[in-house]
């Protein structure tokens, strides 16, 4: 592990510049040592070359031009003089040699005594090996400047060949006159390349410093800048392509921040407003995958884990007949509603496409939107405007056709006739008290009620109530009893409507009592509250019609409240008057042990 992170830091930015400055040293130190070599040598060579061919120009070296082939053997007789060594000696000395050879039979004629080899055999096979023999041999000058090897010697040779004559002279210069003078230079070549690499190293750290510092600080900005952290900013060191970067990273930064903070406070306003949206939204990728879906929708679905469940499977489960690839690759699809039912919800569900920056399509939303009580709405619209239809339609055929009837002759008879006009009389009257009921709930719904606010005692207005039906209640020897909770503080209502809606109740409670029962009626405080109970032993109401007693032409049965004369719209207005006071109503029953109905009203009703 340890291992790793040399190797990662040695792979970093900082010692990658300090290995290039190391390398860059070590090839100008390499390159100075070969350039140094190569002109030494070429200078010593140059110098033997060039001291030969002086020699030949001043005739030093140079048999004459009229020489021929038959003074070959004079030309070697005269090189082997002492006079003529004597000569050579200016141009030889220990590690230069001078040999003669027959360029027909490679045959040594003549080699002076400083030769590296006396056995002039094996030192003719070694000549044959030279370049610039072979070159002579050609006719040509050997002056190739290549280092000659023999065993472990190194030479620079020359070879020329005498004009008319089979003679080749051949020169021989050993490397070890300089040798020890290249081991000087590279000895001092080798501790300046020492020097340079430890300078080499420690200027690239310095240097690599003033490079990788601010690039690290980048780095780590970058970082916390990545995880969320814009708050602090890099100081600008320099003016140079470092700081001009520095300042750019800056500026970048607190753009991005801005940005950031300008698409999280979107992305927080959408959230909140789909999150809080009445209607349930859930938003899908085009694999089908659930990509969001709001509080309201997990409700109304009754989501309460994790879920996983894809478009198509959505689609089918909730039976909405749509599929992700019908929305998404139809171009003319843009929106497209669905009806639908979810429990016991009437569901209007909305899908709309949206796309990505080239206007593609990227996703499906699909909208819920919960039109339960709308529908409910239609349907009590529906069933209220049926059963006003009926309710009037019944009395004005009655009333048609016993006036019929009468206009027939029934008018001679007088007791028919007056027995006839008592039905059309009662038929109008219910008409009259069903168009009275309907404009009433109509200025209760329109706010066009007008309220004549009062203090009173609730206490003595039960009792005024009670006394209005003692006649119908001894008829049919019902029991009527008032008690009183407590002290009752007076309230500040509208005393009529108030009124109506007892004698609402009390005239229920005895019509669905049967002879001999008994109405109990409770009158007391709770809290800043007053409240009114009016509890009988009547037939009572069955659970399942409990919810629906108080909408508009409701009955448990129908048959029977038609023959005792109600409209059907008692409660109704009952409802709407102790809710315009902001107090309640409510009801319990048990089949065949009676019901119970409850009235609270504010002290102060603040209408």
């Amino acid at each position: 592990m340890r291992l790793i992170r040399r190797l990662r830091f040695f792979r970093s930015l900082q010692w990658r510049l300090v290995t290039i400055f190391i390398l860059i040293a070590f090839v100008l130190m390499s390159t100075a040592a070969v350039s140094l070599n190569l002109f030494v040598e070429s200078f010593y060579y140059n110098t033997f070359k060039q001291g030969l061919e002086g020699g030949f120009e001043r005739g030093f070296l140079n048999p004459g031009e009229d020489a021929t082939e038959e003074d070959a053997e004079r030309i070697v007789r005269h090189y082997s003089s002492n006079k003529a060594n004597a000569m050579l000696d200016f141009y030889l000395n220990d590690h230069k040699t001078f040999t003669i050879l027959d360029g027909r039979t490679n045959e040594v004629k003549f080699s002076d005594e400083r030769s590296f080899s006396q056995d002039w055999d094996s030192l003719s096979l070694e000549i044959q090996k030279s370049k610039n023999y072979l070159k002579a041999l050609a006719g040509e000058i050997g002056d190739s400047e290549s280092l000659f090897i023999v065993g472990n010697k190194e030479y620079f040779d020359y070879a020329r060949p005498i004009e008319n004559t089979p003679l080749i002279f051949y020169f021989r210069y050993d490397r070890e006159e300089w040798a020890g003078l290249m081991d000087e230079f590279n000895k001092i070549i080798q501790l300046s390349f020492l020097i340079a690499i430890i300078l080499s190293l420690l200027f690239g750290y310095v240097l690599s410093k003033t490079i990788t510092v601010p690039i690290v600080n980048l780095m780590h900005r970058a970082r916390k800048i990545a995880s969320g952290d814009f708050g602090r900013v890099l100081e600008v060191k320099s003016k140079d392509e470092i700081g001009k970067l520095t300042k750019a990273f800056n500026y970048m930064a607190s753009e991005l921040k801005k940005n950031l903070n300008e698409v999280s406070r979107e992305k927080n306003k959408i959230e909140t407003i789909l999150n809080y949206m009445t209607d349930g939204i859930i938003a899908f990728n085009l694999k089908g995958e659930v990509i969001h879906i709001n509080p309201v929708l997990k409700v109304m679905l009754g989501i309460k884990e994790e879920w996983d469940m894809n478009f198509n499977e959505f689609s089918k489960r909730y039976d909405l007949g749509v599929s992700i690839e019908e929305i998404s690759y139809l171009e003319t699809y843009k929106t497209k509603e669905v009806n639908t039912t979810i429990g016991d919800k009437y569901v209007k569900v909305y899908f709309a496409i949206f796309t990505d920056e080239n206007k593609k399509p990227d996703g499906v939303i699909a909208v819920f939107h919960d039109v339960t009580e709308q529908q409910k709405l239609d349907e009590m619209r529906r069933e209220f405007v049926a059963n006003v239809s009926h309710e009037l339609r019944t009395p004005l055929t009655s009333i048609k056709s016993y006036s019929e009837t009468l206009l027939e002759g029934a008018l001679e008879d007088k007791e028919t006739a007056t027995k006839f006009l008592s039905v059309i009389n009662s038929e109008a009257d219910r008409m009259t008290r069903l168009v009275k009921d309907l404009l009433q709930l109509s200025r209760l719904d329109n706010n066009q009620m007008k309220w004549n606010i009062t203090k009173f005692s609730l206490e003595k207005l039960v009792r005024d109530c009670i006394q209005k039906l003692e006649i119908s209640a001894n008829e049919k020897d019902q029991t009527i009893e008032c008690y009183k909770i407590g002290d009752v503080e007076d309230v500040e209502a509208d005393r009529d409507r108030i009124e109506q809606v007892l004698i609402n109740i009390l005239s229920n409670a005895m019509k669905y009592t049967p002879k001999g029962g008994k109405i109990s009626i409770y009158v007391g405080k709770m809290y800043s509250s007053v409240y009114v109970k009016v509890k009988d032993s009547g037939i009572g109401i069955p659970k399942e019609d409990l919810p629906r007693i108080f909408e508009r032409f409701y009955r448990t049965d129908k048959a029977r409240s038609r023959e005792m004369g109600g409209t059907g719209l008692g409660l109704a207005i009952a409802k709407e008057i102790i809710e315009a006071h902001n107090g309640e109503i409510s009801v319990t029953s048990d089949i065949g042990k009676g019901t119970e109905f409850t009235i609270k009203l504010p002290v102060k009703c603040g209408l």
